[in-house]
């Protein structure tokens, strides 16, 4: 897994920067097509990247956080109340600022979430779920509502909640790439402290694990990589789920492997999902990438549970 996943990082990079509506020869490409490369081609790609590594980790994270594998950014409503201050961005004609927006409902998503789920200084991970999807229904809700009220800018609010990187620059790259190494960096030294948590709080807390402590890192973290996806990409469904729970299935369990196979695991996926996007539909025309990553996570969630059904039927 090791060398599968950076192989596939690569040459997923190569096809997705070489296929689309105009195939470009590295070995002989015209002015045009030097044009389409480095201005359209390269910055939109290197950000579907971006965002999958970004989705894959807050995945991950938000699964630590919550200790079950199917929390995502979703579950926790930072998703949602991003996506909210980014439709309230499109509905005042503040395009370029979306990104802001999004990180701003993001963010007070995130405070509430965490002022709901926490007791006495500590977070309880049912509360925070529970307060994720009471405020994701919210979010949703008030969503739908804007629709309602803005006939103008309906289109562009669908369009851009399901989710793509046609608005893609080498200043967004910069920018996530910044809040990825930040992000990452800032949990990495806790490799071991993860694995433990995994066991239950009595435990973490006896090898001198201070657990409300990494709980609030870990959210913060995933909660601001979500927010900046989010707010670059619209949204995509299901790369947070998707990637960690392949990574698992192929033994990858330890935070060490995991974590860092997520974010090329989730940059490949990503890749791969955009250049699809892009080249399915004749006449350079492109399906939203949200569109088939919630269409592949639905295939895929419910393959998993066929095929596990008698481990979820535990009730005699």
């Amino acid at each position: 897994m090791r060398i599968i996943l950076p192989a596939a990082l690569v040459l997923a990079f190569i096809a997705a920067v070489s296929a689309g509506a105009v195939k470009i020869d590295f070995f002989s490409m015209s002015e045009m097509e030097r044009n389409i490369l480095f201005d359209v081609r390269l910055p939109r790609v290197v950000l579907a990247g971006l965002v999958g590594a970004a989705l894959a980790l807050s995945g991950v994270l938000f699964q630590y956080v919550m200790k079950n594998p199917l929390a995502d950014s979703f579950t926790t409503g930072v998703s949602a109340s991003s996506a909210m201050g980014a439709v309230i961005a499109i509905m005042l004609g503040l395009m370029p600022y979306i990104p802001l927006f999004a990180l701003a409902g993001g963010i007070a998503g995130l405070y509430l979430v965490y002022r709901i789920a926490s007791y006495r200084g500590r977070i309880q991970p049912i509360t925070m779920l529970l307060a994720g999807i009471v405020l994701s229904t919210f979010a949703s809700a008030t969503i739908s509502f804007m629709k309602f009220l803005s006939d103008d800018a309906v289109s562009s609010i669908i369009f851009w909640l399901m989710g793509g990187f046609q608005a893609a620059t080498p200043l967004k790259d910069l920018i996530l790439f910044a809040v990825i190494c930040f992000s990452f960096l800032s949990v990495r030294g806790d490799y071991l402290k993860l694995d433990i948590l995994c066991f239950d709080d009595t435990t973490a807390s006896s090898t001198g694990v201070d657990v409300n402590r990494l709980r609030k890192k870990l959210f913060f973290a995933a909660a601001l990589l979500t927010a900046f996806s989010v707010g670059y990409a619209g949204i995509i469904g299901f790369v947070g789920l998707i990637i960690p729970h392949i990574l698992r299935l192929g033994n990858l369990v330890k935070a060490s492997y995991l974590l860092p196979a997520s974010l090329t695991g989730g940059a490949a996926f990503m890749m791969a999902t955009d250049l699809v996007a892009r080249t399915i539909l004749q006449g350079g025309q492109e399906l939203p990438v949200g569109v088939i990553t919630s269409s592949i996570g639905g295939v895929f969630f419910l393959y998993l549970l066929i095929k596990r059904r008698k481990e979820l039927f535990y009730f005699n």
